[in-house]
């Protein structure tokens, strides 16, 4: 496999939109093995709502403050999140977050590096930003697809058209 980031001795180049997409199929994975698909597309359409309209920061606030069924969920997206920025497994660290902490599971020390090392300088926020903001639809749309097929919504059952037995 080829590592999403790659360092040259004249630049660096970072394929974002892949690393992106890597960590959406992550999450996506994990809530298909969990039987947990329709909580994570829930969930992470209203993250991204969050994200969206408040912020990274009430964006992690918004995961910590999950209960219920989304509070199995929660930690899944706030962990790929934030290995999106530093994942030694992966072997990729985005410029600028070296120190990260290997997880975000506690929520003071999560709060206090997205407050330290993300929210301290525009670019490196906007830049967070837009990658989570493409992070979290790719996972919409990767946990609709790995719904079961066999589930139709209700919009869809009344958009039909009847059938000849009924006319």
């Amino acid at each position: 496999m080829m590592p999403a980031v790659q360092t040259t001795p004249t630049a660096p180049w970072i394929n974002l939109d892949r690393i992106a997409a890597i960590y959406a199929q992550k999450m996506v994975t994990e809530a298909a093995a969990a039987n947990n698909v329709e909580t994570l597309e829930r969930l992470v359409t209203k993250t991204l709502g969050v994200l969206q309209e408040q912020g990274v920061y009430a964006m992690m606030l918004f995961l910590f403050s999950r209960t219920g069924p989304e509070q199995s969920v929660a930690p899944s997206i706030r962990k790929h999140l934030f290995r999106l920025l530093r994942d030694e497994e992966e072997d990729h660290t985005l410029p600028g977050f070296d120190h990260a902490p290997p997880d975000n599971k506690e929520a003071a020390e999560a709060l206090d590096f997205y407050t330290q090392h993300v929210l301290q300088r525009l670019d490196t926020l906007l830049l967070v930003r837009d990658l989570y903001e493409q992070t979290l639809i790719y996972a919409r749309y990767g946990a609709k697809a790995a719904k079961p097929s066999d589930t139709q919504s209700p919009q869809a059952e009344q958009a039909a058209p009847p059938s000849p037995e009924t006319s």
